[in-house]
């Protein structure tokens, strides 16, 4: 049977050194990176079973770390801070943190979320077809999108943005992300913006469902009612 593994990203060496051997002895494989950017080599290269993340790292926020490993991935992600404030955990939850735990904490205790979370399976859904909120209707297949009894025209770049932000309601996607995949020309953050902006006119009071995460991106905040059919 394969051990299952966990990425810890841990900038404090004592710290980090202390919860790989605690991990190990718990029977898990663990890579250990203490930054942001060996952190997502890690990721990408090793496809863990869990994510022991910490929130201030030396050259990035781990708020931005989080964001980039939900932009293709839903590996259960457990944060680790010194942080206590109510709005840390608010957007640490918001970008796709599973768990929260506090330092210090008791390692027996950070074991059993472990274990909690790795409990939990994974589910892959299909990537739908169709998706509708508010008045809004939206045919992948057909590159259509009506608002009401209306079609309204999105270009090529607008419409394969906006279906980037419905397929993953609720979880914010970076604006690099969106520059690299959609935007490519010489003032991208920009020309993402405008993209953005004409996307909510088109989609009328329904646009305000695209919400804009300062300083990180943007996300699709799905009303009730919203659907998604394959």
């Amino acid at each position: 049977m394969r051990a299952e593994s966990i990425l810890l990203v841990e900038d404090d060496p004592q710290l980090g050194a202390m919860l790989r051997e605690e991990l190990m002895t718990a029977g898990y494989v663990c890579w250990w990176a203490p930054d942001g950017a060996g952190a997502m080599r890690i990721f990408q290269r090793e496809a863990p079973d869990l994510v022991l993340l910490d929130l201030m790292l030396p050259d990035r926020s781990g708020f931005t770390v989080l964001a980039e490993i939900r932009q293709n991935s839903q590996v259960p992600v457990v944060v680790l801070t010194a942080r206590v404030q109510g709005e840390d955990k608010i957007q640490g939850f918001d970008l796709g943190a599973d768990d929260y735990v506090t330092k210090p904490f008791w390692n027996h205790e950070l074991l059993a979320r472990i274990r909690a979370r790795l409990r939990r399976p994974n589910f892959v859904a299909a990537k739908p077809e169709t998706f509708s909120f508010g008045k809004v209707n939206i045919d992948v297949a057909a590159r259509t999108v009506e608002v009401g009894a209306q079609r309204v025209h999105f270009t090529a770049v607008e419409f394969e943005l906006l279906c980037h932000l419905v397929e993953r309601p609720g979880k914010t996607v970076l604006k690099d992300a969106l520059t690299e995949k959609l935007v490519q020309d010489a003032d991208a953050g920009q020309t993402l913006h405008t993209h953005v902006s004409r996307i909510r006119k088109k989609l009328g009071s329904d646009g305000e469902q695209i919400q804009t995460v300062w300083g990180l991106g943007y996300r699709f905040d799905p009303p009730l009612g919203h659907a998604a059919k394959g």
